[in-house]
């Protein structure tokens, strides 16, 4: 009687293990565990997993049959003969309470790892003779510290702590000894501590004087297999006839499971969860019973593409409750923890009782409770949520197409979209209106892929390719919104979601932001308040809140009856994704739920946190792309991807498992002499020469590593953390002498940070840095301090010395700089008035003059051309002595600028009584590069004092290449230098007879200083040979190399003009100064032009718009809109004629400028008729902007 009261309460405790399920678990689907797959590929020694446990850290620990191996979450580390192991083929393994880990082997005897050391101590027959066989199957380490090795056939041992060892092998004289000498399974209570052995003829208990073996027909079959011991001290004993559950009062019953059909009778059980299921080794492959019933496990390897029955040995329940799975066939298994907190239905097409369609693309409520699916599959189902039946209703909706969007009125009639289409079906008849994109009345635009159904009985239907309806009850439009704008819309604005808005109206968040319908307008208009941009989707929550969901950011809004107050409230620093969102939905307690092609994302608005759940976390993928769907009234979410439905209840996903754990996994840095690494639990000394000191941790949390995230801070080094994001590693190039403690800390999926780790270490110093060093130093100190005594007074003269230099340089400097400023300045002041002088002059030469009046003329202009030279040469050398002057090297024609200068400088050489001889060396390039502006500038200057100083004879110029130069002289007939002469010709505001020579001749004085500073920024220098009475010799050396033809453009030409007649153009004057305008006008209009004058910009934009003009010319400085910015104005306007700068700027930027600007000419004032009429011939001649090449 007592032994069937002992039975009966027995199986209490294994039905209350097998019903131990929470309450509201019952009423949800059941969920099919998909464990994911570690092979070779992913990093492991081999598929034949033999063993796996769990250490003190949270490292796997994995036996295989070509090594050992170690997982942290990213990778696996591998151990093999070439780093100790006795043998690569590892049967068993066991954790003893030092952190050590013993490793049996397959004829490699057994094995002690040491891992502070990283080492193998190794044990067998050789120097263990006490060892029966070198063949280790089975390990277990009991309560007193000894171990227990199981061999193939030399039956068991017993290791004491200090390593004695006692054999025991059967007797069949004695029941009580061993009961073969093949140990298959060592398994410990957790509860008394009981050892059971199994072998291939029965189990036994060590009782501690010996074995007590179970009675005869305990078991189907005396061949153990496999010894599992569950929370509850019951024994699972696997054999090849099935499994026994033997308790610990000793009754023993077969398996208590009731498999649906073939294939899921239990041979061995696997595992007994923290969660009450069972993980069991059935025929088919794997089997998981919850309550009773056991449902097959589908294992899909990648490796082989399809299906598999692995052969499994082991299984463990890791820190967290992930589930591994260990098989000698197809690699290791893990089922993360928390899987069952989403149920997964998908479609399979040997079963017609799933899914009718693969990927779900639209879900709705039902009036009764049930949700409507559609999708992929063109068909219509109905989902009972708490059975987890589906019932196609209606197939090919679409009539072949993917349906996209569905919705029940209140009518408990079913509306479906897809492309080109709309249904409306009435479930409980079957009857079904259709209505396609052609047709000529109520036709859809695209697919429906929003419903919201109003008050006033309107079914509103928002369209992907956009546009939106509102149609009554039976189908017929009331309110039409076409895709390409009007009501409000805009064109090609589309509508993502639409909800029914905090003011009863319908409202739509979109791709332009959130818009509401008014019903008195007709319209649909923007809310005030709301942000503008892409807005995926909108909901409401308690309190008033609205949330909107943009594109990597979701707004808090506050609704006060006319606008929207919103504020960011989720964004990159928060962790949410950036990019669109498919859908948003608000779970009873206030969390957001949005879609995304990364994942599904949780958003907890009290603690501003972002979880986004992956495949990871039991989904069946990441890439959700319409909006979740809320089950009305009990809270549970669905949402799809491309591989399946999700359904989950909220409550549920809270953060599973406990604190995870850190580990220091590795440390080491760069010597002198190579790697040096350091013990990761004890403080180390770090070579002061030593770099990279590399720091790694290693979060042991298997969920989901991607998701784990590290956070480093160096105390006295790091202002703060320093994020490392998944890759929990950080390296210090180089750290000072001193003590330091770095801390480490980590989160997973969840946000749980783990505790901190920390790593205390220190930089030695060098030795010069070190106590006997630095008392040396001291020493050496004192010794120097009557020296250092005797130099610092010597250095404070040196030292007042050089700041009265320095003083006196920044005042040049600053001088020079005024200087500078004002001939600018002065140069722009004198340059206008002086056109007005200038223009007028020649205008008035023009006219009918008689002699006196004539030479009063001109002797007006000649003192106008002075002073224009004076200030010209002025600019010139406050630029040189500025160090601003700028060369502008490009390929020019040397001969065309010879001619060039020789018909200017042969006229007057005539006018003088001159002869003027010019002579080409043989082989002169016609091309060269270099600043042809200033090689001019030289040439005419030399030239132009040849002439001045000579009498009578002949001025001549004779040019000839020499290696990498041309060499240019200038020669004259004139009365020579001599010494004295010649060593003051080239100062500033010399000449060669002082005031007598400017007093008969004139000039500055700085012309032929000018051309020496010239020559020598061009790399370049003049020399001079003169004798009284023989006349003088200049020589101009420059380095100007042969170049290519350079291509026509808009820039001055070197060359002649080409004579382009121009007379009768209009041009357009935009002048502000009116004398100045005057002037050029005169010229122009003397030359034949016609001439139309604006006084400033706004003028000038009037006159393009409504005249045709040859050409205009700008002033650079007009009041309002200035001269460049017309120019541009002018050409983004389509003015392609030529443009003229005119300006009285003596800045060397300002050409340049208006070059950029659009000009095609630059003429600084004041100007002369001819070199108006030049650059009219030469722009007008040359190609147009805008003309087609070629």
């Amino acid at each position: 009687m007592a032994q069937g009261v002992c039975r009966w309460k027995g199986w209490l405790v294994l039905a209350a293990t097998l019903l131990l399920v929470p309450p509201q678990a019952l009423a949800e689907l059941p969920d099919t565990p998909r464990p994911r797959q570690f092979t070779v590929a992913e990093g492991l020694p081999s598929n034949r997993i033999n063993a796996l446990v769990e250490d003190e850290q949270g490292y796997l620990w994995i036996a295989t049959s070509d090594g050992l191996a170690r997982y942290d979450g990213t990778g696996f580390r591998i151990w093999r003969e070439e780093q100790g192991l006795p043998g690569n083929f590892v049967w068993s393994l066991a954790l003893d309470r030092r952190g050590r880990l013993w490793v049996g082997t397959a004829r490699g005897g057994l094995a002690l790892y040491h891992p502070v050391e990283d080492r193998f101590e190794r044990f067998d027959r050789a120097n263990t003779p006490e060892l029966g066989s070198d063949d280790i199957w089975s390990l277990a380490l009991t309560a007193d510290d000894a171990l227990w090795i199981g061999t193939a056939d030399g039956g068991l041992h017993r290791m004491a702590e200090g390593g004695a060892i006692t054999r025991f092998m059967p007797d069949p004289d004695d029941p009580h000894s061993l009961p073969a000498p093949g140990v298959v399974s060592l398994v410990v209570a957790p509860e008394d501590g009981t050892l059971w052995v199994g072998t291939f003829d029965g189990v036994a208990r060590w009782t501690g004087a010996g074995f007590e073996r179970l009675p005869p027909g305990t078991l189907p079959d005396r061949r153990v297999n496999h010894l599992l011991v569950d929370a509850f001290g019951t024994l699972w004993i696997g054999t090849p006839s099935g499994v026994t559950a033997y308790r610990s009062d000793g009754s023993a019953a077969p398996t208590p499971w009731q498999p649906p059909g073939d294939g899921l009778w239990p041979a061995q059980v696997l595992l007994h969860d923290s969660r009450g299921d069972f993980w069991l080794d059935v025929p088919i492959g794997l089997g998981h019973a919850s309550g009773g019933a056991v449902r097959a496990v589908p294992l899909y390897s990648d490796a082989a593409q399809g299906q598999v029955r692995p052969q499994w040995t082991a299984a463990h329940e890791d820190r967290e409750g992930g589930v591994w799975l260990v098989s000698n066939t197809n690699g290791l298994w893990y089922q993360p923890a928390g899987w069952s907190r989403f149920t997964v239905l998908s479609r399979r097409l040997d079963d017609p009782d799933t899914l009718g369609n693969a990927h779900v693309r639209g879900i709705a409520p039902a009036a009764d409770g049930g949700m409507w699916l559609v999708g992929s599959g063109g068909a219509l189902d109905r989902l009972d949520p708490d059975g987890g039946t589906v019932r196609h209703v209606m197939e090919d909706i679409g009539e072949g197409l993917i349906l996209g969007g569905v919705h029940e009125d209140r009518a408990g009639v079913v509306w479906v979209g897809w492309r080109g289409g709309l249904a409306r079906i009435e479930p409980d008849s079957g009857a079904i209106q259709r209505w396609r994109g052609n047709d000529d009345a109520d036709a859809p635009y695209g697919e429906a892929q929003s419903f919201l159904e109003t008050g006033d009985g309107l079914l509103w239907i928002a369209f992907d390719a956009g546009g939106v309806q509102a149609r009554d009850g039976r189908g017929r439009v009331v309110h039409d919104f076409p895709p390409g704008g009007g009501g409000g819309l805009a064109p090609g604005e589309v509508v993502r979601n639409l909800r029914l808005g905090p003011d009863g109206a319908p409202w739509f968040a979109g791709t332009l932001g959130v818009r509401r319908f008014d019903a008195g307008a007709g319209q649909w208009a923007f809310v005030p308040g709301a942000p503008r941009g892409l807005r995926s989707d909108l909901a409401a929550a308690a309190g008033g809140v609205l949330w909107l969901a943009g594109s990597g950011t979701v707004e808090r809004c506050d609704w006060d009856g006319g606008a929207l107050a919103c504020v960011p409230w989720f964004g990159a620093n928060e962790g949410l994704p950036r990019l669109a969102f498919g859908g948003m939905v608000v779970d009873g307690y206030g969390a957001l739920w949005l879609t995304s092609v990364r994942g599904l994302v949780r958003a907890d608005p009290d603690a501003r946190t972002v979880r986004i759940y992956g495949a990871w976390d039991g989904l069946p993928g990441q890439e959700f792309s319409g909006r979740p769907v809320a089950m009305p009234g009990e809270g549970r979410i669905l949402a799809a991807t491309p591989d399946g439905l999700a359904l989950f209840d909220p409550r549920a996903l809270g953060p599973s498992g406990p604190e995870p754990s850190l580990a220091i996994e590795r440390i080491d840095a760069r010597g002198a002499a190579g790697r040096l690494r350091f013990a990761a639990g004890e403080p180390f000394e770090l070579p002061h020469d030593a770099r990279d000191l590399r720091v790694v941790a290693r979060l042991l949390s298997f969920r989901n590593p991607r998701a784990n995230a590290y956070a480093f801070r160096l105390d006295g080094h790091d202002e703060g953390w320093v994020s490392s994001g998944p890759a929990g590693e950080r390296i210090f190039s180089r750290l000072p002498p001193g003590r330091y403690t770095l801390q480490v800390k980590a989160r997973n999926a969840d946000n749980v940070w783990s505790e901190r780790a920390t790593v205390s270490f220190e930089v030695t110093p060098p030795w010069w840095r070190t106590p006997w060093a630095l008392a040396l130093f001291v020493l050496a100190g004192m010794l120097l301090a009557w020296w250092a005594a005797a130099a610092y007074r010597t250095r404070l003269r040196r030292r007042h010395a050089w700041q009265l230099v320095e003083h006196k340089r920044e005042l040049a400097e600053q001088a020079s700089e005024a200087k500078t400023r004002f001939l600018a300045t002065l140069g722009h002041e004198v340059r206008t008035p002086m056109t007005g002088v200038l223009g007028m002059s020649e205008l008035l030469l023009e006219t009918p003059l008689d002699g006196r009046q004539r030479a009063y003329t001109e002797s007006i202009r000649r003192a106008g051309d002075h002073l224009m030279r004076l200030v010209n040469d002025a600019l010139d050398l406050a630029r040189i002595e500025a160090g601003k002057l700028q060369l502008d090297p490009q390929p020019f024609d040397l001969r065309g600028l010879l001619q060039e200068v020789g018909g200017l400088m042969a006229p007057m050489a005539r006018q003088r009584g001159l002869a003027y001889r010019e002579q080409m060396g043989r082989g002169l390039s016609r091309w060269v590069r270099g600043d042809a502006m200033r090689v001019r500038q030289i040439l005419l200057n030399l030239l132009g004092n040849a002439i001045k100083f000579t009498e009578q004879g002949q001025v001549a110029l004779r040019v000839d290449e020499i290696e990498g130069a041309v060499r240019f002289v200038v020669s004259d007939t004139g009365p020579g230098l001599n010494a004295e002469q010649k060593q003051r010709l080239f100062r500033r505001f010399e000449q060669a007879d002082g005031a007598r020579t400017a007093a008969r001749y004139g000039g500055s004085g700085l012309g032929l200083a000018i051309c020496q500073e010239l020559a020598a920024a061009m790399g370049g220098h003049i020399a001079v040979d003169s004798e009284p009475g023989q006349g003088t010799r200049f020589t101009v050396e420059l380095p100007l190399p042969p170049a290519a033809p350079a291509a026509a453009e808009d820039g001055p030409a070197v060359g002649p003009s080409a004579g382009v007649a121009t007379a009768g153009s209009h041009v357009l004057l935009v002048e502000d100064d009116a004398i100045v305008a005057e002037v050029i006008g005169g010229l122009l209009r003397v030359q034949g032009h016609e001439v139309t004058h604006a006084a400033h910009g706004l003028a000038a934009l009037t006159e393009v718009a409504g005249g045709d003009f040859t050409l205009a010319l700008l002033d650079l400085d007009l009041p309002g809109i200035d001269g460049l910015a017309l120019a541009r104005q002018l050409r983004d306007q389509g003015f392609a004629r030529p443009l003229v700068a005119i300006t009285a700027r003596a800045d060397a930027e300002a050409e340049p400028a208006a070059r950029a600007a659009g000009f095609d000419a630059f003429l600084r004032k004041p100007l002369t008729g001819e070199a108006l009429a030049t650059t009219i011939r030469r722009v007008l001649g040359g190609p147009r902007r805008g003309d087609a090449a070629g």
